[in-house]
């Protein structure tokens, strides 16, 4: 956090020096003040009412000038702060590892990116200067106090430790709520989350009240944390209004007995007040900050977290050895981190250029996990995979995932045009007509040229002016675009007619005869085609071979062929 405040210091400096410059200026006037009390009001001497008036004007405004000031720097430091704060968060998010992430969950990361770095900004507004103005002025009032009258200063002596006290205790109280709150926050994030994008599935199966309840019981919490946290802090304003009148009254009762004795002049008694007032308002300003401390140190605990999760130093630096590709998997395991079995166990199986190999099985089987042990999102529990004859654990993740056209089952589109949507996947540009080849290819281009704006229209935010099949197709496009060693398809043609998908995937085969391709599918009709199939179960291998091959040897091959295509076309 340091590294982030370390920027502002050039800019702090000066704040600093505006603020004390009008703590300054607000510590002369009660001593202007109680010279036109003594020695203009109770002496009806309007001349000299009007010598002190003039100089406590232009303090005053000077005052006011310097504040104006410091707010304005206040703000941009601020400003600047939360920026690059967003900034670095981002980008640390963004390299971190998988299992990394996935520790933290996307909705806990947006609440922390958003509603907690918010939180930090509103607190450098509101308190930046108090945090500077309050010891200022409470040293300095304390010591005009002591100069103005000795034996009436032992009031504060009192009263001050009680307030302290009183802030203290309401922090302490507080912290916990806070952090709690924060908690609580993350869970409602992903509870919005998880019913936006399934509101269909929700509605489609009327439960609409049963989420209403799962949702009524964390906000229900949720009120319970912040009523328990705001129970203490309305205490704070009642207690200090409480200890600063008893503390005025002691002042009153004390000073008639100074003046009545000769030791002070009326003047000097209301300029003891004013003192006074000042370093009540400097223990207020405090109390202030002790207010906003916990919930600002809550999301500051939560940012620093994220911040302070190691990144990955890259040690394989590696180069893709230049050849024919070539794919393999050789005795793959692999569990899960705190999964107590493995989702995939003794994988072998190679895939060269030019060569398609499909991967089918029932829903859990594992097949989403081999494309993630291939981009190493996770790393293998034992066997490798090597990529051209190099474990692909000894290259480097840049080197490796350049290498990698992938196309998932639920594509995702940025909110961008159609054309930089497709060239995002490569390092140089992509011209017109590369573009439309691809779209042509994915049989996309169609769609796409009824747009508005052609290859120029914005696709909206998840794409959802696209209906599922055009964004499968432009993901296939933007995997193509990228020119890969190996074709990674998830499930990317699931939302495609049949006609499509076979059109597709004729147009696919010219692209593909220098590259190794891999598919996983839930269709078969997506992998007649294909070289090779495995059929996985329960993270095995169970079957191998052609269409053919597999309909006259593989049971669990058949049967999902005959749910699919049905069974006159399968048993004739």
């Amino acid at each position: 956090m340091k590294d982030y405040i370390k920027p502002y210091i050039p800019l702090i400096v000066p704040e600093i020096l505006l603020i004390a410059m009008s703590i300054l200026a607000d510590l002369f006037l009660p001593r202007l003040m109680s010279h036109i009390i003594d020695y203009g009001v109770l002496k009806s001497n309007v001349d000299i009412i009007l010598s002190y008036a003039l100089p406590m004007v232009g303090l005053a405004v000077f005052s006011v000038l310097l504040m104006t000031a410091a707010g304005y720097l206040a703000a941009k430091i601020a400003m600047g702060f939360s920026k690059d704060l967003r900034r670095g968060l981002f980008s640390h998010v963004m390299n971190l590892g998988f299992e990394q992430f996935e520790q933290f969950g996307a909705p806990s990361i947006l609440t922390r990116a958003t509603d907690d770095i918010n939180q930090l900004e509103r607190m450098a507004v509101v308190v930046l200067r108090p945090l500077v103005r309050a010891p200022l002025m409470f040293l300095g009032a304390t010591y005009m106090a002591l100069t103005t009258d000795v034996k009436l200063s032992g009031v504060i002596l009192i009263s001050a430790p009680m307030l302290l006290g009183v802030v203290v205790f309401i922090a302490k109280k507080s912290l916990p709520g806070f952090m709690r709150a924060r908690e609580l926050m993350d869970k409602i994030s992903l509870r919005f989350r998880e019913r936006l994008t399934g509101i269909r599935v929700i509605r489609a199966f009327q439960k609409e009240s049963y989420e209403n309840d799962h949702f009524s019981h964390i906000n229900d919490d949720m009120r319970k944390v912040n009523e328990r946290v705001n129970n203490y802090l309305i205490l704070m304003l009642p207690a200090f209004n409480l200890i600063f009148n008893m503390t005025m009254i002691a002042i009153l009762y004390f000073g008639a007995g100074r003046i009545s004795a000769g030791s002070i002049e009326v003047g000097d008694l209301m300029a003891f007040i004013q003192y006074i007032i000042q370093i009540m308002f400097a223990l207020s300003m405090f109390a202030m900050l002790f207010a906003f401390y916990p919930g600002a140190k809550a999301s500051r605990d939560r940012i620093v977290e994220v911040l302070n999760t190691p990144i990955k130093k890259e040690e394989n630096t590696l180069s893709l050895p230049a050849g024919e590709t070539s794919l393999v998997f050789d005795d793959v395991s692999f569990a899960y981190p705190g999964a107590e079995r493995p989702v995939l166990s003794h994988l072998s199986f190679e895939v060269k250029a030019g060569e398609k190999i499909a991967i089918i099985g029932g829903t859990g089987s594992g097949k989403s996990t081999i494309l993630k042990l291939i981009h190493r999102f996770y790393d293998v529990t034992d066997g490798e995979i090597r990529l051209n004859g190099v474990n692909i654990q000894k290259l480097s993740q840049k080197e490796l995932r350049c290498a990698l056209g992938y196309a998932p089952q639920q594509a995702k589109l940025l909110k961008r045009s159609v054309r930089d949507n497709i060239g995002i996947s490569r390092d140089k540009p992509l011209t017109g007509d590369e573009a439309a080849h691809y779209l042509s290819v994915a049989q996309a281009y169609s769609f796409v040229s009824e747009m508005d704006d052609g290859m120029d229209s914005e696709v909206a935010q998840t794409g959802k002016n696209l209906s599922g099949g055009q964004k499968q197709r432009l993901s296939i496009a933007r995997a193509l675009a990228k020119e890969p060693n190996v074709l990674l398809f998830d499930d990317a043609f699931s939302a495609l007619d049949f006609n499509t998908d076979k059109t597709l995937r004729r147009a696919l085969t010219p692209l593909t005869e220098k590259v190794a391709t891999i598919i996983v599918a839930q269709r078969v009709m997506t992998v007649l085609d294909c070289d090779e199939i495995l059929v996985l179960e329960d993270g095995k291998i169970i079957s191998r071979g052609t269409h053919d091959e597999l309909m006259n040897t593989s049971d669990v091959y058949r049967e999902i062929a005959a749910s699919q295509l049905g069974e006159e076309v399968v048993y004739g």
